[in-house]
């Protein structure tokens, strides 16, 4: 089976968002280090402290740099009559199938960073969770949506007439 790609964007968008959080760790790291620096009994341990926010800050630039490129190639889609077969991650690969006569409802949305790129994501909604197909184009994800729900209500109208 093969598993439709994501935008291609999509790793832009990742990477616009790591490098968010980045910054926001950037500033909490700098300031971490800054006071102990000035607790004089942490003096013995300041480069215990350095290196560990040294660690933290080189893992998140690997995340920045090269952990979108695995995720676009791990990510995929695929959806058939009776159910949608979503296949991600990164260390620990997930793949989900959601039946679509489980589904409640679904929303196409868009966040800051993906309104930008012009990527909206569909969400289905199910009693027991939430799943999402992201970074799609926005005639790709109204026709998902479109044909989810066109599935979702002829497998209903089967179901009552059955």
């Amino acid at each position: 089976m093969d598993y439709i790609k994501l935008d291609k964007k999509a790793i832009a968008s990742w990477r616009i968002g790591r490098v968010l959080s980045f910054a926001i760790l950037l500033l909490a790291c700098a300031a971490l280090r800054i006071i102990s620096g000035r607790i004089p009994q942490l003096d013995p341990f300041l480069w215990i402290i350095t290196l560990a926010l040294s660690v933290i800050v080189l893992y998140k630039l690997l995340g920045i740099l090269i952990y979108p490129m695995i995720e676009y190639r791990q990510w995929g889609y695929y959806i058939t009559e009776d159910k949608v077969d979503i296949h991600h991650g990164i260390f620990f690969v997930t793949n989900t199938i959601v039946p679509i006569i489980r589904i409640q409802h679904i929303t196409v949305s868009q966040g800051p960073i993906n309104r930008r790129l012009g990527l909206y994501d569909v969400e289905l909604s199910l009693a027991s969770d939430n799943f999402k197909i992201e970074c799609l184009a926005k005639d790709v994800a109204d026709e998902i949506a479109e044909n989810l729900k066109n599935k979702l209500y002829t497998r209903l109208k089967t179901k009552e007439e059955g």
